[in-house]
């Protein structure tokens, strides 16, 4: 069961990625930037939701990182839907292996004790913490690279059209 929850937490934005054909380059950064909302509001955050229920619960807070984590990510890929030619598509490999090996890595330890447990005692969560230094930097380097490259075509395309 562990290794069926990081094969889907690693393959499923892979390919729905594929499916949805968005912006993987896109999609890495807004993972990111769920990360940084998660550090620094996460705590505001569930405090406020919390605040709606009688008792404080951990499945509360669980909920609200989840989805500070993931939401930047899901509406992205959601509303960038058709943003990739098919003939583009490989180019977003890179970024699509990255973003579902930063979704497994981040979103892991998030999930209840007992899964999270699970899942860090396999020998596959073991290699991706090895190489997660690689992952990240390579989802950052190859986004940033692919996010430059295609908007300077774009940029090029519409001086020549404007003269």
């Amino acid at each position: 069961m562990p290794l069926v929850i990081l094969a889907l937490l690693i393959g499923l934005p892979i390919i729905l990625l594929f499916l949805f054909r968005s912006n993987a380059a896109i999609v890495f950064l807004a993972l990111c930037a769920g990360s940084i909302l998660l550090k620094y509001v996460g705590n505001d955050a569930s405090l406020l939701f919390n605040s709606f229920f009688s008792h404080s619960s951990s499945v509360v807070d669980q909920v609200t990182d989840i989805v500070l984590l993931t939401l930047p990510a899901i509406l992205t890929a959601v509303f960038l839907r058709h943003s990739v030619s098919g003939a583009k598509a490989f180019l977003n490999l890179l970024p699509a292996v990255a973003t579902g090996g930063l979704l497994a890595l981040s979103l892991v330890p998030l999930l209840s004790p007992i899964t999270s447990s699970n899942v860090m005692a396999t020998q596959a969560w073991s290699y991706l913490q090895q190489f997660q230094s690689l992952i990240v930097g390579a989802g950052a380097f190859t986004s940033l690279l692919l996010l430059w490259a295609t908007s300077r075509k774009k940029h090029d395309k519409d001086k020549k059209h404007k003269k």
